[in-house]
C-alpha cells in the first residue's frame, strides 16, 4: 500500500506541476506588438510596437559662405526621409513619435577655411561641431543621442558669424538622425 501511495502522489505532483507551467505562463496574447518568447517561454511584450520608421539623411551640394550667426545650414538635397520627419523648406526635423533619437552631422571645410556649427534641440544648442582651418580639405563630426517628445524640433545652426567661414557642399557635408 506504500509503494501505491507514494506512485500515486507522484502522479498528482507530476500533473498539478505541469497545470503550474501551463497556469504560471505568461499570455502571448496580451502583447499589442509581435512578444518574444525567451528560453522560460515567458513573454517579452516590452519591444516598442511603433512600426513606423524614422529616419533622415539629407546633404549640402553647393557651399555655404560668411552665413550670419543663429542662421539655419541649408542643407539642399534629400537623400532618405522616412516618416517625412524633416521639412526640406524649413531645414528641420520634427519628432512625430515620444523617444530616444541619434542625429549626427559632418561640417566639411575647404583648405585654410573654417565652419562652426551647432545642434539645436527648440533652438537651444545641445552640441558643437567645426573644422578647419587647416592646410587641407578638412571635416569635423558629432554625433547626439536626445529623448525628445513629440513635435519638437531638432536642426543645425551656424554658431558664429566670422568673415571667411566656407561649408563645403558636393555631398562632403551632411545631417543625419533616427528614432533608435
Amino acid at each position: 500500500m506504500g509503494l501505491l501511495n507514494v506512485l500515486v502522489f507522484s502522479i498528482m505532483l507530476y500533473v498539478l506541476g505541469s497545470m503550474h507551467l501551463v497556469v504560471g505562463h505568461t499570455s502571448c496574447s496580451t502583447c499589442t506588438c509581435a512578444p518574444v518568447e525567451d528560453i522560460n517561454c515567458r513573454c517579452d511584450c516590452s519591444r516598442r510596437c511603433n512600426k513606423q520608421q524614422i529616419g533622415f539623411l539629407v546633404r549640402l551640394n553647393r557651399a555655404l559662405v560668411n552665413r550670419p550667426k543663429g542662421s539655419d545650414v541649408i542643407y539642399d538635397n534629400v537623400i532618405t526621409n522616412e516618416g517625412n520627419g524633416y521639412n526640406p523648406s524649413t531645414e528641420i526635423f520634427t519628432a512625430s513619435v515620444e523617444g530616444l533619437y541619434s542625429f549626427s552631422w559632418t561640417t566639411t571645410t575647404r583648405t585654410n577655411n573654417y565652419f562652426y556649427t551647432f545642434l539645436a534641440v527648440n533652438g537651444n544648442m545641445i552640441a558643437r561641431n567645426h573644422a578647419g582651418p587647416n592646410t587641407a580639405d578638412i571635416s569635423g563630426s558629432q554625433t547626439v543621442v536626445v529623448h525628445l517628445k513629440k513635435n519638437e524640433k531638432v536642426n543645425i545652426k551656424v554658431q558664429h558669424n566670422y568673415i571667411g567661414q566656407l561649408m563645403y557642399g558636393e555631398g562632403w557635408s551632411t545631417f543625419s538622425g533616427f528614432m533608435i
